[in-house]
């Protein structure tokens, strides 16, 4: 009997964070950027992707998080320098995450140079008072 012949299955891989991210910011991640993955350390299906950059004395950083709306609250980012029983340990809050076309975001632009703070956290916040609270994404530079 005649063979049929069979075309070769080309599988394209699953697009990356990056590009799911991109996507549904309609933005481009620049590619002269420093750039973190983030994972969900709380048990739900959030992630996210945050970049920084330190050049001419400015220090930029953005979170792009796809995140559930909070039933209660508000998501806030943070900036991380060290393990908490370090004894440089520091923290800085980057703000609320706004929403914005295909998610969260925050960007934040400062003359300080936070390139030693190499951690990432986005936490889900009840109260405004730059302690952290539960943390829900977490990655590092």
């Amino acid at each position: 009997s005649p063979k049929t012949p069979t075309s070769p299955i080309v599988s394209t891989p699953p697009p990356s964070l990056e590009e799911k991210l991109e996507k549904s910011f309609n933005l481009e991640i620049p590619l002269d950027v420093e750039r973190a993955d983030l994972k969900d350390v709380s048990g739900g299906t959030g992630s996210g992707i945050a970049t920084r950059k330190f050049e001419k004395q400015r220090f930029t950083h953005t979170v792009l998080a796809d995140l559930p709306e909070p039933t209660l609250g508000f998501y806030e980012g943070w900036l991380v320098r060290g393990k908490e029983s370090d004894p440089d340990f520091a923290l800085v809050s980057t703000g609320k995450m706004r929403i914005a076309k295909g998610g969260y975001i925050i960007e934040l632009e400062s003359s300080k140079d936070y390139s030693d703070y190499k951690g990432v956290v986005v936490t889900l916040e009840q109260v405004d008072d730059k302690k952290p609270e539960k943390h829900i994404l977490e990655g590092s530079f």
